[in-house]
């Protein structure tokens, strides 16, 4: 029996986890901290206390260490069930069970996507979530960015500089990033991007070939050897869901901001998943908050 047991190895679910660890309580982290949005975007500039930026898998690696530190365990196994009991959770994985006084939840977010033909049948055959893992594979090569904001200006930063050559196609009439962001871009000279491009579909046999669009009635087609998808976040709900947890219209999990609970007692919600700000600054506050609302519930 453990007194926490935390879902998900993100900024939130390790922050929480050196709280409760730190505070004394048999503290357990279930999934792969290597997994995380947060281990896989990159360098951040935006983290306070690292000047020059700091790469996220670093980061990630941080965090662990010191909820470790304290003694918390870490197991990648993926909970693939909660059941709540008359005064504890059952949380069943593919190979064991864990049982826990208190449950706090961090699954964070995954990338949305596009949902056209083509997408699902060429993933990973040129169609990627994570420019991070996938980028040195098109070094030289033409790529497609989709998407629109921070998430897409990054992703044409990053591959601006692998690629022979990037496309933004850009869902909204303008490109919302950062001004450090937008600043950096306007310097590059493998760029190009078209505004208020409806993606109708990835063609492509074996791998992507090219990708299929619309500006207004107008359908065009732009030449790829890969597409990096960046429509936004969507978040890893599917066991709050089953849970019975009540959810905000954006399918969230509603929390109390002031201590993260949720509508079950006993269970604590943080990070991506309770919506928000998707930052990380923003996880490890909401994080710290439902380690000590976990410690103060466990008495």
């Amino acid at each position: 029996m453990h007194d926490v047991v935390i879902v998900g190895a993100g900024p939130a679910g390790l922050t929480a986890a050196m709280y409760c660890a730190r505070g004394g309580k048999k503290t357990l982290v279930l999934g792969n901290t290597y997994s995380s949005q947060q281990s896989m975007g990159g360098l951040y500039e935006n983290y306070p206390g690292f000047p020059d930026g700091i790469q996220g898998i670093e980061l990630s690696e941080r965090m662990l260490a010191q909820a470790q530190k304290f003694g918390a365990e870490n197991q990648t196994e993926q909970v693939e069930k909660i059941v709540p009991l008359s005064n504890f959770f059952r949380l069943k994985t593919e190979n064991w069970q864990y049982e826990a006084r208190t449950v706090i939840l961090a699954m964070g977010a995954g990338h949305r996507p596009l949902g056209v033909p083509g997408e699902k049948e060429l993933t990973a055959r040129g169609v990627s979530y994570c420019v991070h893992c996938d980028g040195a594979l098109f070094r030289n090569k033409a790529v497609v960015v989709a998407g629109y904001g921070n998430g897409a200006a990054r992703a044409v930063l990053y591959l601006a500089n692998i690629a022979g050559k990037v496309h933004l196609l850009c869902t909204r009439e303008k490109l919302v990033a950062e001004s450090v962001y937008l600043e950096r871009i306007k310097n590059l000279s493998n760029y190009t991007a078209t505004f208020g491009a409806e993606i109708t579909e990835i063609q492509g046999d074996d791998f992507v070939t090219a990708v299929g669009f619309k500006v207004g009635n107008t359908p065009r087609t732009v030449k790829a050897d890969g597409v990096f998808v960046e429509m936004g976040m969507k978040p890893n709900a599917d066991l709050a869901i089953a849970l019975g947890l009540e959810m905000t219209p954006g399918g969230y999990v509603k929390v109390n901001r002031l201590n993260q609970e949720t509508s079950m007692p006993g269970v604590y919600a943080a990070g991506d998943l309770t919506g928000g700000r998707l930052q990380v600054a923003t996880a490890v506050g909401s994080g710290a908050s439902a380690g000590i609302s976990a410690l103060q519930y466990l008495g």
